[in-house]
Parts: C-alpha cells; sequence; structure tokens
C-alpha cells in the first residue's frame, strides 16, 4: 500500500511540541491515493505509552474511502493534554482488513508538575498548654516543571507552617517546619484538608492531629521591684523530671522579662534559670506587670511560674554640678536616650527647684521639645545664665506626652561673684576727652537703678541711672587724663536686684599736642612781662611748680589754680623776659602739679639794641641819679663818657650780675652864658668783651637848666 501516503514526505514526522496543561495544537495533513483501486479503511494510532483520547486525538473517525488515481482526504491531528504526559512518539496507521499500513509519526510531550507530600498526616502526640512543638514534612515535585506553592491563609491558631510559600523546582525537595501550639487542653485535636496550592497542579492535603494537657504550675509568685528602665534578676531552681536529657526553650510571657533562651538537662537534673525583670513603662499606684515562664520538658511534663512586677519611677540620669561667674552663659549638653524600637518625642520642661516664684533674674532655655530615632541617642543643648551669686539648683525632663514616661537630670549651679564682663579701651592726649558707652540690659518687669562706681579720678560717669523693664539702656561716660601714661580701671554698675556688673578699662593717655609759643620782644636791659594762660581739670584746689629753662624767661616759683573738673578753669600765670644778649632767645615754661598734669609752654624772645632815654632834666648846680642794671650774666666793668663838660658823672666799680647801681650826673651851667637850656648824652659801654660778641651801649639823654628864678631875673 505504498501508493496511500501523505501529499507532504515532510509530513511523515508531526513533531506537536512541548506544551503545558491547558496548551492545545492542532496540526492538518493530506491523504492522496495512488492506487488504481478504490481503498476503504480506518485510521488509529499506536504509541509507545498509554495516552488519553482526550489528550490526543485524530479525526476524521470511522470509515475512510478513498477513490482511485488521486483520491485524496484531510486528516486533523488533536493535541491537548490534561496531564503530565513525558515525551512520547505514536504512529498514524491505516486499518485495513487483515493489517495495518503506517502513515506517519506523531511526537510530543506535556510539562506537567507532579507535587506531593511524604507523609500527608502528622501526629504531635501529647502537648503541654502554652507549650510547642515542631515537626517536619517534606514537598517532592516528581514533574518536569517548576511551580510556585502557597499554604492557606486561615490556619488554625494553634498551628502554624514555615515556609508559608515559594518555589519548587523540578526534581527538587522542599522541607516544612510544622508547629503545633495547643492554647486549650483538649484529649483530641484534628485539623484535616490543610490546603496547599501548588501553580499549575492539584492542591496537596495535610492532615494534623494532636492533644494538649495542663502543665503543672509552681504555686510560688516571683515577685519583682526596680525602677523603670533598670533591672532586676532573680533566680529560680528548675529540675528536669525526665530520665533522658533534653534541651528545653523556656517559653516567657510579659516583654518585661528576657532571660537566657536554652537549657540543657542532664537525667533528672536540677539547674538554677535567672529571670530578668527590665521595664520600660512604669506601674500605676495598684497595678503591677504580669507574666509567666514555662518549662516544657519531654513526654508532656512541664513547669510554670507565676512573675509580677512593679516598676518604680527613674531616679536622676545624672546630678551635675557646674561653678561659674554670675553673668556668664553657660551651655550644658545632656544625652537624651531612647529606649523604644519606634521614634519618641519628648516634650522637654526646664525647672529652678526651690524657689516658690519665678526668678526673674535667673534663665534657663532650650528647646521645648527633642525627637530621638528608635534605639538612638541624641544631644540636648540648654542654656544657663544667672544675674546674681549663690546656689541654684535646677531639673531638666524629657517627657512623652503620649506614653506618661519620662527621664530627667539635675544639674545644680553654684555661681560665683561675676568676673570682668568685657575690657573696654580708652586712648586720648591728656587734656582731651574720649568718650564711651555701656548697654545695660534690665530684664525685670520693674525698673531698676544702677549706681556707678570708679575709683579713677580720670572718669566721669553718672552717679546713677534707671533703666525701665524689660528694656535696654545706655551708661555713657567720659575719660579725661591729667598725666601721660597708661594705666587700668575698674568700672562697676551696682543693682540692687541684678548685683554687680564690672567692667576692665585700658586706660592711655598720650602726650599732648604741642601748646602755642608765647613771644616776647625786649631791649637789651629792659624786660617784657606776658601772661600765659591755661586750663585746669584737676577737681581739687591745685598747685602748679612754674619753672623755666633759661634764665632770660623769669617767672614765680608756683601758682594756685581752683577746682576745675569737667570743663576746666582758667589759670594766668606771668612770664617776664629780661634778656642779657642781642638776638633770638627761645626757651620753656613748665607749670607741673601731682594732681593736674603737666603744661610745656614754648617760649620766644627777641632782644633788640638798647633804646635812647631821657631827657633826664637836671638843674644847674644839681644832680639826678639815673639806675642802671647789669643785664649780663657775670660781673661786668661798664665806662661812663658825658659829650657836654656842662654835665658831669661819677665813675663806678665794677657791677655783679643782674644788680642794679644808681649812675649820679651832675650838671653846673656856665658862668654869664645864655640862659639854655643845655642838652648832653650820657654813654655807658661795656669794658668786657668776653661777656658779649658785640659792642653794646646804653644812652641817656641830659637836659640842664638854670633854676627858675635866675631866668625871670
Amino acid at each position: 500500500m505504498r501508493n496511500l501516503e501523505v501529499t507532504d514526505p515532510s509530513q511523515k514526522k508531526v513533531k506537536l511540541g512541548s506544551l503545558m496543561l491547558g496548551q492545545k495544537v492542532n496540526k492538518q495533513v493530506v491523504l492522496v491515493n495512488h492506487c488504481l483501486l478504490d481503498l476503504s479503511f480506518t485510521l488509529t494510532l499506536s504509541t509507545n505509552t498509554s495516552l488519553d483520547p482526550k489528550d490526543l486525538s485524530v479525526s476524521p473517525a470511522g470509515e475512510l474511502k478513498l477513490k482511485s488515481g488521486g483520491g485524496s482526504c484531510k486528516v486533523e491531528i488533536q493535541f491537548s493534554p490534561h496531564q503530565h504526559i513525558p515525551p512520547f512518539s505514536a504512529e498514524l496507521q491505516a486499518k485495513f482488513a487483515g493489517f495495518f499500513h503506517p502513515l506517519l509519526t506523531i511526537e510530543g510531550c506535556c510539562k506537567g508538575v507532579e507535587v506531593h507530600l511524604d507523609s500527608n498526616h502528622l501526629s504531635f502526640g501529647a502537648v503541654v498548654q502554652h507549650c510547642k512543638t515542631s515537626r517536619r514534612i517534606v514537598m517532592m515535585n516528581t514533574g518536569d516543571a517548576s511551580a510556585r506553592f502557597q499554604w492557606q491563609t486561615d490556619f488554625p491558631p494553634e498551628l502554624s507552617i514555615k515556609p508559608v510559600k515559594g518555589y519548587i523546582c523540578p526534581g527538587k525537595d522542599v522541607p516544612f517546619e510544622v508547629t503545633f501550639a495547643p492554647l486549650k487542653p483538649c484529649n483530641d485535636l484534628r485539623y484535616e484538608s490543610l490546603f496547599c496550592f501548588i501553580e499549575g497542579s492539584p492542591s496537596v492535603k495535610l492532615t494534623v492531629t494532636g492533644s494538649c494537657i495542663q502543665a503543672s504550675t509552681s504555686k510560688e509568685v516571683v515577685n519583682f521591684a526596680c525602677r523603670v528602665r533598670s533591672s532586676q534578676t532573680q533566680s529560680l531552681s528548675i529540675t528536669n523530671p525526665c530520665s533522658e536529657r533534653c534541651s528545653i526553650r523556656p517559653a516567657i510571657e510579659g516583654e518585661q522579662w528576657s532571660a537566657t533562651l536554652f537549657l540543657t538537662f542532664e537525667p533528672n537534673q536540677t539547674k538554677t534559670f535567672d529571670i530578668t525583670y527590665r521595664p520600660l513603662t512604669m506601674t500605676p499606684d495598684g497595678h503591677k506587670h504580669v507574666g509567666s515562664v514555662f518549662f516544657s520538658f519531654p513526654a508532656g511534663k512541664g513547669m510554670l511560674f507565676s512573675l509580677q512586677g512593679t516598676a518604680t519611677p527613674p531616679k536622676a540620669k545624672d546630678t551635675i554640678m557646674h561653678e561659674l561667674p554670675a553673668k556668664t552663659k553657660h551651655c550644658e549638653v545632656l544625652q537624651v536616650n531612647n529606649w523604644l524600637s519606634r521614634q519618641q518625642r519628648f516634650c522637654v520642661l526646664l525647672e529652678v527647684l526651690k524657689h516658690e516664684k519665678t526668678d526673674p533674674t535667673v534663665f534657663l532655655k532650650g528647646h521645648d521639645s527633642i525627637e530621638v530615632p528608635a534605639l538612638t541617642k541624641r544631644d540636648y543643648k540648654m542654656s544657663f545664665f544667672a544675674y546674681r551669686e549663690g546656689d541654684y539648683n535646677t531639673k531638666v525632663t524629657f517627657r512623652n506626652e503620649v506614653t506618661g514616661e519620662y527621664l530627667f537630670y539635675l544639674v545644680n549651679f553654684k555661681v560665683r561673684p561675676p568676673g570682668v564682663l568685657s575690657t573696654i579701651k580708652l586712648e586720648t592726649p591728656v587734656r582731651q576727652m574720649a568718650s564711651a558707652a555701656l548697654n545695660v540690659e534690665n530684664p525685670l518687669t520693674t525698673a531698676t537703678s544702677f549706681i556707678t562706681e570708679c575709683k579713677c579720678g580720670d572718669i566721669k560717669a553718672p552717679p546713677q541711672q534707671t533703666v525701665p523693664g524689660q528694656s535696654k539702656g545706655v551708661l555713657s561716660f567720659e575719660y579725661l587724663p591729667l598725666h601721660v601714661g597708661e594705666s587700668t580701671a575698674r568700672l562697676t554698675l551696682f543693682s540692687s536686684d541684678l548685683g554687680h556688673f564690672p567692667y576692665n578699662l585700658l586706660l592711655k593717655a598720650l602726650p599732648p599736642p604741642t601748646e602755642e609759643t608765647v613771644h616776647f620782644q625786649a631791649a637789651l636791659g629792659n624786660s617784657h612781662s606776658t601772661p600765659v594762660k591755661f586750663v585746669n581739670y584737676s577737681h581739687l584746689i591745685t598747685k602748679y611748680h612754674c619753672k623755666t629753662d633759661c634764665p632770660d624767661f623769669i617767672v614765680d616759683k608756683s601758682v594756685s589754680a581752683s577746682p576745675g573738673f569737667p570743663s576746666g578753669s582758667e589759670v594766668r600765670v606771668e612770664v617776664r623776659f629780661e634778656p642779657h644778649q642781642l638776638g633770638e632767645v627761645k626757651g620753656q615754661l613748665s607749670l607741673t602739679s601731682e594732681t593736674g598734669g603737666e603744661y610745656i609752654f614754648p617760649l620766644c624772645g627777641v632782644c633788640i639794641l638798647p633804646r635812647p632815654q631821657g631827657p633826664f632834666r637836671i638843674t644847674a648846680g644839681g644832680s639826678v641819679t639815673i639806675p642802671f642794671k647789669n643785664v649780663f650774666r657775670q660781673t661786668t666793668t661798664f665806662s661812663l663818657q658825658v659829650d657836654n663838660p656842662c654835665f658831669t658823672v661819677k665813675a663806678v666799680n665794677s657791677i655783679p650780675s643782674k644788680k642794679t647801681q644808681n649812675i649820679l650826673v651832675s650838671f653846673e651851667a656856665p658862668t654869664g652864658g645864655p640862659p639854655g637850656p643845655w642838652f648832653g648824652k650820657m654813654t655807658i659801654c661795656s669794658q668786657d668783651s668776653e661777656v658779649h660778641s658785640k659792642p653794646c651801649s646804653w644812652v641817656y639823654y641830659l637836659k640842664g637848666q638854670r633854676p627858675q628864678s635866675s631866668l625871670e631875673a
């Protein structure tokens, strides 16, 4: 029957591929009859494995008839697997009466998931109430496709399984831990048809059985008491009632208690078990923290202890002592711990203890709240400022307003008298004023007065200044030095409400500017007097010592001045210029006082040639006395000459320095001559060339006349 075949030779092998459950594939081939006879046959499948007709089918079914010489028909192959089918090979045959004729081969497979448990039933036996025990089951995938799995979410509260969901690969196993923790005593606990949903495969089911028995309870109640967030540890005596070695895990109820996780016992061994009470919340009056610890041994035996705890308020986190001067800002950093596994927000309360009312002269400042992340710590900064000395005890409380829990610090300050608040530099020439100002703050609600104190006489400040409540005032003061030099002084403001405010003054008095030069002019032998004026700024009656550095300038030894602080009082001192030689003379006048300081005036004198004097009138037969002073600094011999014989002069010896001698000049009228008058000139010359460098002479004009009676006759 080689003449019955597929029209397309490539279709002699039909590959259906690898399908997944729920997928479907159709293939179509055409059969043709090349025989000279008509053919009648049916189609049948011959496979190496058993296949369900629902999974692989061929149509049309029934008897087929093909005419000779090219009769043909279409054959449809449908593969729609409903189960896992390993790779297979099937042969499509034409069945004739008495024999089969192969037409083509069909290949394909269906990848599927075949998942089952190693045991569909778990028995836990008797378990003590509030204890738990675990068993293991294994899920196996014998298919050739991976699948996701997930156990039902509505497990009974006594049962739990891990993992709840996951992914299982072909040929792999997934172990599960099933935990049984019964809550109520019961002789028969049964949990049937616990489903695990398998992707692409029917669900698997599990049945769990067991029983719950009561534990033997210790009649003793273990009591604990400590401050909140501290701890207390107590020891319990535990005996293994079993005759076998075992490791147990104590079951602790109550978050305030903790202990070791495992205990290992030898048969019938007694051990000490330490359990710690560490409360994170305070217990209100009349209430206690309640808990228990249960020891579960094999064969359903156990031991239960009741626990009670009292948590009292916390003690101070720390007590801090500081000593500092008044009116000095102090910053304190406090560490705030968050003992919870969630963020906490603390409200901050700053208070001064042992004061019936708020002291407005003490300031505690800081933020109103602080947020601390879980199980960490943060720094909180606060500042302290006190105007007056004394002992101040403060308390800083950090409170969680939601839970009422808190922690606090005690910070004690010993405030001593204030140090220097600031240093003020002032610099000015003597007798010139410099000013400065201080800002004074009054934090009180009422006005207060500040009394000024400074022992330096060069500082002038108002004795008292009043500053209104909760405002700032400005205290201006002045520096008027009278002596050159550098010094320090202390300026203190005192308020009975706010205490002392000390300030340091660095004072520097520079030399004064040069005083105006005093000028003189006098002829040799004469003098010129001029008053020198200055201002006395001393606040006392002051005596100034006067002196010059040149003998040609003459001044009194001292002069008194009336008080002149701060505006000054004018003082006059007379200076006389008596030159001893021609030309310009320079000198310096010094006026010195211990309280008033020193004044220096430049002096400049000009000595000109002596001017003629006279005429001196002399009556005939008479004489006149002319005073003459030796202006030189040494004893000097002078010559006297007259140019008219009618006048005669008596010679003189040497004249001591700065001494005056009277020179006697006489006049005799000529007999019988004219009535007169007669004129003459007396010249006095220095004979000592060492005394002066240039010739110097003094001229005195003379006038002689007869007596009045003789003229009338």
